[in-house]
């Protein structure tokens, strides 16, 4: 049997895909600001932006959308956005994957459209039911799932409890524990009040300073909770509650993350500031046989800084085949 380097076929696809490209700067190049360090806005959605709610027996409401290919050969695709944001987040890829095939967003319970309201605390748990219940909703029985920072999270809690529901999951920026999620917290040289971006990665490429500063570009309210939010006055009060979340969920190890049985890439920038490498790491070896994504010159918004790239590799993943978890070529 002939031998295929996946690695050397995604390298030529990669070349061929991007030298058609054009040779000047996108519209989010930014030449003063290394890419990493800033985060460019949200943008609207191909189909306006419109969207429904979906209220559940709880009292929570949900805001979600669809649309694309329906009648698409390929397993619809949930996208799932980053804490304290919305679908917005991921206009890019919403936009792309809708020209082949069906896409669902949902603004997390209490961010974005989704009001705070009827609950007080957050829980990946809770994020992962609202997902199924939106799939029960739309009579979707199975998706693949696109998922950024806690939209990773969630997708990886579907495939541990909804597997029959997830055919497979590419996730970027997701972290297992939350007491891995500040990048050198507890280191004392990386931590230090001189600590930089810069020197920081000059010292092994993956840990980043706490202390960086990033240079972020002027946010656009247009798509920020106060501007989205059917109650405003909440968004201070969600913000605090999301960051109490993220002080304790979640509390995966490797039994955990052995329940995944799904085909998953673990994806992350090689400038995040936001996780760090170790836990990417850890993810890739404890759940079965998953792959592993470092894309270059990115940060933790990598869906947002580098779309063209970002979108190859997730439509690369979406279109691979696979028997059970093992992938073929």
């Amino acid at each position: 049997m002939k031998y295929f380097n996946p690695v050397i076929l995604f390298g030529s696809l990669l070349l061929t895909e991007l030298a058609s490209a054009t040779r000047l700067p996108s519209q989010f190049f930014n030449a003063s600001v290394p890419r990493w360090k800033w985060w460019p806005n949200p943008g609207p959605l191909a189909n306006g932006n419109k969207g429904q709610y979906l209220n559940l027996s709880s009292g929570v409401d949900l805001w979600y959308t669809t649309f694309g290919k329906n009648s698409s050969r390929h397993t619809p695709v949930l996208l799932l956005h980053g804490g304290t944001g919305n679908s917005n987040q991921m206009y890019h890829q919403a936009n792309k994957l809708a020209e082949t095939r069906q896409v669902i967003l949902q603004d997390t319970r209490g961010e974005g459209r989704s009001p705070y309201i009827n609950f007080t605390t957050f829980h990946y748990d809770d994020f992962t039911r609202d997902a199924i219940a939106i799939l029960d909703h739309l009579n979707i029985s199975r998706v693949a799932v696109v998922g950024w920072s806690d939209g990773a999270i969630t997708g990886l809690d579907l495939a541990m409890n909804y597997s029959s529901r997830i055919e497979r999951v590419f996730t970027h920026g997701a972290n297992p524990q939350a007491n891995m999620s500040i990048p050198g917290l507890n280191d004392p040289i990386i931590n230090s009040d001189t600590g930089s971006l810069d020197s920081d990665f000059a010292t092994n490429g993956t840990t980043y300073s706490v202390h960086g500063k990033r240079g972020l570009r002027k946010r656009e309210q247009v798509y920020d909770c106060e501007s989205l939010s059917p109650l405003p006055g909440n968004c201070t009060a969600m913000e605090e509650a999301v960051i109490n979340m993220w002080n304790s969920e979640p509390t995966w190890g490797p039994e955990a993350m052995a329940k995944v049985k799904c085909p998953v890439w673990i994806v992350d920038g090689d400038h995040d500031t936001s996780v760090e490498r170790n836990q990417a790491d850890a993810m890739a070896a404890w759940i079965p046989f998953a792959g592993q994504l470092i894309l270059p010159h990115v940060g933790h918004a990598a869906l947002l800084e580098d779309p063209k790239f970002f979108n190859f590799a997730v439509e690369y993943f979406l279109d691979m085949k696979f028997d059970g978890v093992l992938p073929y070529y």
